[in-house]
């Protein structure tokens, strides 16, 4: 069995999104000085590798805490779409996989580079909003994808994110996928329990049996 961490590392320096505050780890006290090491975290609910809740685009619906740990947690496909052209997930590129009720589908993709960069990008590959129908159709638990937005950026209305989030389907944004190579695996991605947050930072693993 081998385990892959593919969570991002929360640093000051890391990409967040666009107009959302950067991320700040400060030493408040360390064991030299203070006889204890303390540090203090000021970072968004949607840094890095994390989890977007339903009350993130939907009203009245429930926070992370609430997500159901079913979906978290089991079998899983990475989709390698590396070699895709354009910048649209498309049903065209999932018809061959053997999707069953209750999978949880990854998308491996050429975006991991822009997460090194220290301006966000204009563009990347994301999910069109047929292939999010698809995937609704199929009765899968969870989605993810290597950047921090599953959704092309700016689309009106968020259709891709409301499709998935009010059919039940985990949306997991920001994972590392670099090292990992297409297949099956178990995953297991769990978000901070902050009751009634829009969405938690996650640690994300996968597991090759």
């Amino acid at each position: 069995m081998k385990i892959y961490d593919v969570s991002l590392p929360i640093e000051n320096s890391m990409l967040v999104w666009e107009g959302d505050n950067k991320v700040s780890i400060k030493t408040i006290a360390t064991v030299k000085r203070d006889g204890v090491a303390l540090s203090r975290f000021s970072f968004g609910s949607h840094t890095g590798t994390h989890i977007d809740a339903p009350n993130h685009f939907l009203e009245e619906k429930p926070g992370i805490d609430k997500i159901d740990l079913d979906k978290l947690i089991g079998r899983c496909i990475v989709v390698d779409l590396t070699k895709i052209k354009g910048l649209k997930i498309l049903p065209q590129h999932l018809k061959k996989i053997n999707i069953k009720k209750g999978d949880r589908i990854v998308f491996k993709t050429r975006n991991f580079s822009l997460l090194k960069r220290s301006s966000f990008p204009k563009d990347y590959v994301s999910l069109s909003i047929e292939a999010a129908r698809f995937l609704v159709d199929r009765s899968i638990f969870l989605v993810g994808i290597d950047f921090l937005g599953i959704e092309k950026r700016g689309n009106p209305n968020h259709p891709v994110h409301k499709t998935l989030l009010s059919n039940g389907v985990v949306i997991v944004e920001g994972l590392d996928l670099s090292k990992i190579e297409k297949g099956v695996y178990d995953i297991i991605c769990l978000p901070l329990k902050v009751v009634g947050a829009d969405g938690s930072p996650a640690r994300a693993l996968l597991i090759k049996k």
